[in-house]
């Protein structure tokens, strides 16, 4: 049974698209397959998206003063 996408991290995610693509490349699934395939592919490329966003989003929390310690600024929450 293959994984919930919301539960899965980063790495797993990332490999589990790259084999997606692999097998999509080979044109050896009937349309219906390639169309499922396809759809998990997009629904975790757009997993990977939001995960990085996050990131994204936590380190521009993080600055650099002029004595070169880090200031964290306030938390704001990012509607995706």
């Amino acid at each position: 049974m293959k994984k919930q996408i919301e539960k899965m991290e980063f790495e797993e995610s990332i490999a589990e698209l790259e084999k997606i693509i692999s097998v999509l490349g080979e044109g050896n699934l009937s349309l219906r397959e390639a169309s499922d395939l396809y759809t998990r592919g997009i629904h975790l490329r757009n997993h990977c998206k939001k995960i990085l966003e996050e990131i994204e989003l936590k380190l521009s929390q993080i600055s650099p003063n002029d004595d070169g310690y880090v200031n964290i600024t306030e938390k704001r929450e990012v509607e995706l």
